[in-house]
């Protein structure tokens, strides 16, 4: 029988938040220092919309756009797809899936207690989410265009220790595409 692993029990916290009315450099310098690849907007003490690397890159890099011109409240995602922390891993595998988000804010009566991603979800993957997790990296995988057919391996790369859908072996060690870029 199937163990539901409630989010709580691997939800990140605390979670790292920003103002709306903060610089996009500033956002980006913060997500840069706490090394993380998102910030949860907030109104007070509200979850209002999130700002992710790939807000960053689409809205603001690809356009040419001064990051310190722009507010965060113009470049975030909103509304915020979020789940409650008792909800099941299988849930918030399903709701990422269903929402083509990578990252769910956990909200308990209101308040931001805590963050889940989809490579958060890998370590639940011995618990009977094998499939969800499958249609994750599928959803993932679309937005990865290779020029010519390649065999890949899912797996965990070696050198940063993430999950990955497309690894490959690079002078012996088994890599994500990020980490065969930092080699080249």
């Amino acid at each position: 029988m199937e163990t539901e692993i409630p989010v709580r029990d691997i939800m990140t916290r605390p979670v790292i938040t920003a103002y709306a009315e903060l610089d996009i450099l500033s956002a980006a310098k913060k997500m840069s220092s706490a090394n993380v690849g998102s910030l949860i907007i907030v109104s007070g003490s509200k979850p209002t919309g999130i700002l992710t690397e790939r807000d960053l890159v689409k809205k603001v890099l690809a356009q040419g756009t001064d990051p310190r011109s722009l507010k965060v409240a113009e470049v975030m995602s909103a509304p915020l797809v979020s789940i409650e922390p008792d909800a099941s891993l299988r849930e918030a595998a399903a709701l990422m899936l269903h929402s083509g988000v990578k990252r769910l804010p956990v909200i308990f009566q209101g308040k931001l207690v805590g963050i889940i991603t989809d490579t958060d979800l890998v370590s639940g993957s011995s618990l009977g989410l094998n499939e969800v997790l499958s249609d994750l990296m599928e959803m993932h995988k679309e937005s990865i265009h290779f020029e010519q057919p390649q065999v890949l391996t899912r797996g965990i790369c070696e050198v940063c220790s993430q999950f990955s859908d497309s690894l490959l072996n690079v002078d012996g060690e088994l890599l994500c595409w990020s980490c065969r870029d930092g080699k080249k």
